[in-house]
């Protein structure tokens, strides 16, 4: 006669950790509905008179005239699987709804960086810390164009990607599931993805775990696509108008200064007379970044990188201005362009919070960054509200567009003035 001995759980440890999973599942919605009504807040009309903004148009234009070829089609030189999938997805509402449709989903890739970052994943750092990170991100000032549209929605998927990268690794079928799809839509939407290839490189190199090199090896593909793409487009012939001095009134402006400040502080002032602040601003900030790069943990110091990286990136090959217009000279106003500084912008902050909560750093340097950060809530507070977009009278020109007969041509104009979007009836 054979004997089986079996073991069993605890009485009550399936029923506690089912509990556990629920109260986390709750805290997630809670969260994910704070932040909505936060990126709400900042610009109403987003949700409550939704207009296409920018490529929001084009792409959706694109899909409505090719459908599935849309995917084939590249715009600014490179590939955009993300918006294109959105746009696709779009077709199946009225038009009249399909800008609201976009900034929906513009609006959760904004905050889902949000909710990882809230998950065990990121347990480690401690909930008050990660707390306070999240309002910042979702309070960031100086962001204005990359909030609630889905033109921009690549830089919070790309940030989406970068922490999970830098997060504990996958442990369910759930979470491996969504990181392989995020990093596969990033590597395949922008060339933010090429930049994260060697960000995740390095993680497995230190790490040497399985899930950093499946991590890997999703982004690895479209990485590569990407760069063929950027290396096979056309480069713009227009000098980019580089020196030293618009490089420190840039970065020193637009990602320190405007980062404590606020956009709206700094468009008191012209580009010559915010010279000097940003001077300063350009001095401290690197220097917090710099110390951050050498001291901080690798997972902050791989953000830190990734984030400037895609700054320089922009920075060298930007599409600013208008053909006669030097790139350099139109980052120099206050307010332009912010989609290239706001991942640079997030990693400054992150800096200053890690040096401000590390308990065995140097005391000077500990109440330096807490001295700098009492000054962020200028700037939280002058930029919290962002400008409505100009009403163009979208859902008018919707309802002709929906009431017309195939074969009618409509030219509708959209944010920014001067854009518009040619649709054929079907």
């Amino acid at each position: 006669m054979s004997t089986v001995l079996t073991t069993s759980a605890p009485s009550g440890v399936g029923n506690e950790a089912t509990g556990g999973a629920r109260r986390g599942a709750r805290f997630q919605v809670v969260v994910f509905t704070v932040a909505f009504l936060i990126v709400w807040s900042r610009r109403p009309d987003a949700i409550l008179n939704a207009q296409f903004f920018a490529e929001d148009g084009l792409f959706y234009q694109t899909a409505y005239g090719m459908g599935l070829r849309s995917f084939l089609v590249t715009y600014g030189g490179y590939g955009h699987l993300m918006l294109r999938s959105v746009a696709l997805f779009t077709l199946v509402f009225p038009l009249s709804v399909a800008p609201l449709v976009m900034n929906l989903f513009a609006i959760f890739f904004q905050i889902l960086p949000v909710n990882v970052f809230l998950s065990s994943r990121f347990s480690p750092l401690g909930l008050g810390l990660r707390l306070l990170g999240s309002f910042v991100y979702l309070a960031l000032p100086n962001c204005a164009e990359v909030h609630a549209n889905i033109t921009n929605g690549e830089s919070h998927l790309a940030l989406l990607a970068c922490l999970l990268l830098v997060a504990e690794p996958a442990s369910t079928i759930g979470w491996k599931i969504f990181d392989v799809t995020v990093l596969v839509l990033t590597s395949f939407g922008s060339p933010m993805g090429i930049l994260l290839v060697p960000v995740g490189a390095v993680l497995w190199w230190k790490r040497r775990s399985h899930w950093s090199f499946v991590s890997l090896a999703a982004l690895i593909p479209g990485a590569l696509v990407e760069l063929l793409l950027v290396l096979s487009a056309r480069s713009r012939q227009a000098p980019n108008g580089i020196t030293f001095a618009r490089f420190l009134g840039i970065v020193g402006g637009q990602v320190f200064y405007s980062a404590l400040f606020g956009m709206k502080t700094a468009l008191r002032y012209t580009p010559e007379k915010l010279f000097p602040y940003a001077v300063v601003a350009a001095v401290v900030g690197l220097s917090v970044v710099t110390y951050a790069l050498l001291a901080a943990p690798l997972e902050l110091k791989a953000f830190i990188f990734f984030s400037f990286a895609v700054l320089g990136s922009g920075l060298f090959r930007p599409q600013a201005g208008l053909p006669e217009q030097l790139d350099w000279a139109v980052f120099l106003h206050p307010g332009s362009c912010n989609r290239y500084f706001f991942l640079a912008t997030a990693a400054f902050l992150a800096s200053l919070l890690w040096m401000a909560a590390r308990p065995n750093a140097v005391r000077a340097l500990r109440y330096s960054a807490i001295a700098i950060l009492l000054l962020l809530p200028v700037g939280i507070y002058k930029d919290w509200r962002h400008p409505a977009f100009t009403d163009l009278h979208f859902r008018q020109y919707a309802s002709l567009f929906e009431s017309a007969p195939p074969g009618t041509k409509l030219l509708i104009p959209i944010n920014p003035r001067g854009w518009h979007m040619e649709l054929t009836k079907r």
